[in-house]
């Protein structure tokens, strides 16, 4: 059976396609499952995937390695406006994996990486130390933070958290997330130096995806409403220049997969209907 991107309208099918080849071995040991013929001379799959996805794909990580003996999968983690930065500079890899539609497409479009599809969603959370010393109950308490971090403007964290706050302004009145923004004391490039900033004590409450609180030890998640929450998809695809596209079709194919979509759903992560 002969393989090819362009064969298919959209990303999807690739997917099942490989599943379908795996089952029948047509890809061989190195790009399915079972040991390679030559395990040392395997080269590394480099997924290149946003920051708020390096817990679960630590793990995800691990259980595709375990059926492919000799195959290093490296995870390289970064916000998706940064690793779309450095692709659309000739960073080589493998497969990307981003918070949004929004750098996927950039990529995309400019014929850097092969069609995506949407393979997990998030939502948001508020976060808040553990003694919560500004008594933050709910999304309209937030401007009683004296110190609140967001995600940079340009970041999906930042962007989602933003289009939160104008929903939240809906519902409590004019002026609410100019009230919200008079408080951030700090925007940072992705979800896991927001999270960071607030477990060292450096604000009264943040805002990051549910899959962050749920990895984290040192704080409380206060829970926004489905009506005032925003879904964040994160979208996936394979680098056109990659030496190993069979190997990134069958990493896609694994994070698709019923075991793969449960290890997302353990580390906050919502499946999509079509995966």
């Amino acid at each position: 059976m002969r393989f090819s991107f362009r064969s298919l309208a959209f990303f999807g099918p690739m997917i099942h396609a490989t599943r379908a080849i795996c089952a029948f071995g047509a890809f061989g040991a190195s790009g399915c499952t079972g040991p390679p013929s030559t395990p040392t001379s395997q080269p590394p799959l480099v997924v290149l995937a946003a920051s708020s996805l390096s817990i679960a794909f630590a793990e995800l990580e691990a259980g595709f390695e375990a059926t492919h003996p000799g195959l290093d999968v490296v995870i390289s983690t970064a916000g998706s406006q940064a690793l779309r930065a450095q692709i659309e500079h000739g960073a080589g890899g493998d497969v990307f994996a981003s918070a949004n539609a929004y750098h996927m497409q950039a990529v995309v479009n400019a014929r850097l990486v092969h069609p995506s599809i949407v393979f997990t969603r998030g939502q948001l959370v508020i976060i808040v130390p553990l003694g919560n010393p500004a008594g933050i109950r709910t999304v309209a308490d937030l401007p009683k933070a004296q110190r609140l971090i967001l995600g940079a403007a340009h970041v999906p964290i930042g962007t989602y958290a933003r289009r939160m706050l104008d929903q939240a302004e809906q519902r409590y009145g004019a002026g609410f997330r100019h009230r919200v923004e008079s408080r951030v004391v700090s925007l940072e490039p992705n979800s896991k130096l927001v999270l960071a900033k607030l477990e060292l004590g450096e604000a009264d409450a943040a805002v990051v995806y549910r899959s962050d609180a749920t990895d984290a030890q040192r704080i409380r998640a206060i829970p926004i409403p489905a009506e005032l929450n925003v879904d964040a998809d994160y979208h996936t695809g394979v680098l056109v220049d990659t030496p190993n596209a069979a190997l990134a079709l069958a990493w896609i194919a694994y994070v698709t997969s019923d075991s793969g979509q449960g290890i997302l759903r353990d580390h906050g992560f919502a499946p999509v209907p079509h995966v």
